[in-house]
């Protein structure tokens, strides 16, 4: 198959099809002589490229919506696992709680709740928005994509355009 039309048919590849195309690619690149580097390179080059247009592309996208909607998109792609559900739900339910007093309610222990939930925050952010500052360390503070956090009483509140991207998710606070 001629390199132009395996650079033709990358936007029909998946992510991780690309991503052993890329790899497979470079290793010939820097193996290879003459003409089969060449292409290689150009392969690779080619899916760099697409793959800066489709983030691009994306960050466009979500920089167009309210944050409700960028909420119920980042939690549709891929959907949500069972573990952020219940982090997600914990909350909802018990807002103004301590992170020790969300990981109690899940009969969880130590902090269990706020990692969880900042991991989400964090392996979602790029769909959502930027975290804000921490109070405490010189770092991002990615449970606060989400969740206002009243540093007074070190309690958490779901934020309403997440509460309102979760009741289109199906998730509600339990009413009693």
């Amino acid at each position: 198959m001629s390199i132009d039309r395996l650079i033709q048919g990358l936007p029909q590849r998946s992510s991780e099809e690309r991503r052993l195309m890329r790899q497979r690619a470079a290793s010939q690149a820097s193996a290879g002589v003459g003409a089969e580097a060449i292409a290689a390179e150009k392969l690779v080059e080619a899916i760099d490229h697409l793959e800066r247009s489709q983030a691009e592309a994306l960050v466009e996208h979500i920089r167009s919506l309210p944050k409700a909607r960028r909420v119920v998109e980042a939690f549709s792609s891929p959907a949500m696992t069972a573990t952020e559900r219940t982090v997600v739900q914990v909350l909802l339910d018990h807002p103004g709680f301590t992170s020790t007093e969300l990981t109690a309610a899940l009969g969880w222990k130590a902090q269990a709740w706020h990692m969880h939930f900042g991991t989400m925050c964090f392996n979602r952010r790029s769909r959502l928005w930027p975290a804000p500052p921490s109070e405490t360390h010189d770092a991002a503070f990615y449970s606060g994509i989400l969740a206002d956090f009243d540093s007074s009483r070190s309690t958490f509140t779901m934020m309403a355009e997440a509460t309102e991207g979760f009741a289109a998710l199906g998730l509600r606070p339990e009413t009693g």
